[in-house]
């Protein structure tokens, strides 16, 4: 049982861990609230010419698609008005840029529920079992939390260096096509997401991540003191 509870409270951290990690990519991808911030920052209404309702609500459109809400191939398409004139939103290389969006989003909120639902089995099985062995628990979410501290420092630095070499090959990374490629001068959906945009949100993931790491190995430490 003490081998099976170490494990356990290994896979704990991690799932908690990266959890946090989920959570502050979503919140900037899904809230309403940044992409007005954004939009506001970066004049965003002026550089697509369309009043801020028209693009509110197509921004609604495009958070709910991403949240795989709508239909894959044909759920993102949405008409609105653009320089006074009604038409379609997004172009044909837009929507097939976004289909692999929807794939990484509607994979990664799929792994979320099964990270959280081992989380908390494994946090029910302390609880349940392992009481006695709580420290174990905290001692993986100090360490864990410290490591990856550590290690997100060490990419925010390689990230820091070239930003532009760093937005490359994550796109290289995540879609296998060259649709993620749009231009400024035709495509509406690289001015209302530009570069300004993604540095903003890097960010932000990276600080709400640090922040919630810092948080755990903090109340681990004053928990593991409270424990011994």
């Amino acid at each position: 049982m003490k081998k099976l509870l170490k494990a356990s409270g290994i896979i704990n951290a991690i799932c908690l861990i990266t959890l946090i990690l989920f959570l502050g990519i979503q919140l900037p991808a899904f809230g309403m609230w940044f992409y007005r911030w954004q939009y506001s920052a970066n004049d965003t209404y002026a550089a697509v010419d369309m009043e801020p309702e028209h693009l509110h609500e197509v921004t609604e459109h495009m958070i709910r698609y991403m949240q795989g809400r709508l239909d894959r191939e044909y759920g993102l398409q949405i008409e609105t008005v653009v320089g006074g004139e009604v038409r379609y939103f997004f172009s044909e290389i837009e929507i097939r840029h976004m289909v692999d969006v929807w794939d990484l989003f509607v994979v990664g909120i799929a792994v979320r529920n099964v990270l959280f639902a081992l989380f908390l089995l494994t946090l029910g099985l302390f609880l349940v079992k392992g009481r006695n062995q709580i420290r174990d628990l905290l001692r993986s979410w100090q360490i864990g939390a410290a490591a990856v501290f550590f290690g997100l420092l060490t990419l925010v630095i390689a990230i820091a260096v070239n930003w532009h070499h760093a937005f490359v090959v994550f796109h290289e990374i995540f879609f296998d096509n060259d649709y993620w490629q749009l231009d400024p001068r035709v495509d509406l959906l690289i001015n209302i997401v530009p570069y300004d945009f993604f540095i903003t949100t890097s960010i932000f993931i990276g600080g709400f991540f640090a922040a919630g790491l810092g948080l755990l190995f903090l109340g681990s430490t004053l928990l593991l003191r409270k424990v011994n």
